[in-house]
């Protein structure tokens, strides 16, 4: 009986043996990505931390509801740190999650994934709307950089991966990433079908890609990596890439069922590209959206602030308002993207910057009445291409520190701004 019998003492080492595994596997994870993990960690505490104080000491404008439809205000830490995150867009999420497409029209300009999840969320933890928004956002938003940071050391170097994960993390307007908005999960879908593509596993390469098709609707420009990928990869003859080129044919899929879905409750399939007009978006080609861009143009607000350059001017109510309405943001930063969209197509894999050159001109052909570039800097942040391509711009220290440090000025002030419900993108 003794020797069927272990003692006690073998039975705790057994089970000790049995953790270790697992604490040597957390372990080299973190070890592996430990850039992005502080990247992530500092990103989101400098989110929480510039939206309370954005809401505790500046003036806030009223909110602007979803078509009558508005959150009720929050408590406690969440009204300073939860609450700002989930404005704008955030309402238009939660009326979708909350009730479907089935109440109002232009809620179809909102793309099904993000919302589905937020309603998987809901159901699940039973907690509200902008916490299970801003909990998937910054899952997403790690995992994102965890996927951007291997396949950028897959294709250039770790140095390289390094420092796209901290241009991205904190860009001007990267703090959508952690808002009850798209972005993360968008970043997160697309990154991880390129990164599939690029190690050969196509059918997960096409579920990914099905997953960005459905969550917003330039979603199908995957297919314009995934393609390029596998041409890359067993040339020309589709004899040699027929089979991999099914993998890839669910991409297709995401519109067809979000269509689907729009003629069922409505009896108009294209009701997601009607509804734009609701946000006064009409027809254009690019270079008059760029002319009319610049004849909106208008820098008054910022003359008279290099006149008086004081604090109490600068964080002015109505200079803030101008700042926002004026253009000149949407300008500037699709201003600073054009050079380096040479640059990335010149050091960056071709069938990466030519999904972010084709995703950066596409906004060009559906300008806003109200604001011609509306939204430019923060469709940008999605295009890991021209971060990859920034990141081997700036090798030298000193440039990238300096570059880093105008982003972080940057990012708090644009989040000031979005947590006071001025507009910013």
């Amino acid at each position: 009986m003794r020797l069927t019998e272990p003692p006690e003492t073998d039975v705790v080492e057994y089970h000790h043996d049995a953790i270790l595994p697992s604490r040597h596997a957390l372990a080299a994870f973190v070890a592996g990505y430990r850039v992005p993990l502080v990247a992530w960690l500092l990103h989101l505490a400098l989110v929480l931390a510039v939206a309370a104080i954005g809401v505790a000491n500046f003036y806030t404008l009223n909110a602007v509801p979803a078509i009558g439809y508005a959150l009720p205000p929050m408590s406690g830490i969440a009204h300073y740190t939860i609450q700002p995150l989930r404005n704008w867009d955030g309402f238009w999420y939660a009326l979708v999650a909350v009730y479907g497409y089935g109440v109002y029209q232009a809620s179809a300009a909102f793309w099904p994934l993000y919302p589905f999840l937020l309603r998987l969320g809901i159901e699940v933890t039973n907690w509200s709307v902008p916490v299970v928004g801003v909990l998937i956002s910054n899952l997403a938003f790690l995992g994102a950089l965890c996927l951007l940071y291997k396949l950028v050391t897959l294709e250039v170097s770790r140095p390289v991966a390094a420092r796209t994960i901290w241009l991205i993390a904190f860009f001007p307007t990267a703090f959508y990433f952690s808002a009850v908005y798209t972005e993360s999960l968008f970043l997160l879908v697309t990154v991880a079908a390129v990164y599939l593509a690029r190690t050969g596993r196509w059918w997960w390469a096409g579920f990914f890609g099905f997953l960005a098709a459905l969550t917003r609707n330039t979603g199908i420009l995957i297919l314009i990596p995934l393609g390029l990928l596998l041409l890359q990869e067993r040339g020309w003859d589709p004899r040699r890439w027929w089979r991999q080129a099914l993998g890839l044919t669910p991409v297709l899929l995401g519109p067809l069922l979000f269509f689907a879905e729009l003629k069922h409750v409505w009896g108009d399939p294209l009701l997601t590209l009607h509804a734009q007009k609701g946000w006064a978006r009409y027809r254009a080609m690019p270079w008059e959206t760029l002319q009319t861009e610049w004849h909106k143009l208008d820098l008054a607000w910022l003359s008279y602030l290099v006149q008086h350059p004081t604090w109490g001017v600068l964080t002015n109510p109505n200079i803030r308002y101008l700042f926002a309405e004026r253009q000149a943001y949407d300008l500037f930063i699709f201003a600073l993207f054009v050079p380096l969209t040479l640059y990335m197509l010149w050091t960056v894999r071709p069938a990466y910057s030519l999904y972010a050159l084709v995703s950066f001109v596409v906004p060009l052909f559906s300008p806003s009445l109200v604001h011609p570039l509306m939204s430019y800097p923060r469709f940008v942040i999605v295009l890991f291409p021209f971060f990859i391509a920034l990141a081997k711009l700036t090798r030298n220290r000193w440039v990238f520190s300096l570059l880093l440090a105008l982003c972080l000025v940057q990012f708090a002030g644009l989040l000031i701004q979005f947590s006071t419900w001025f507009w910013v993108a």
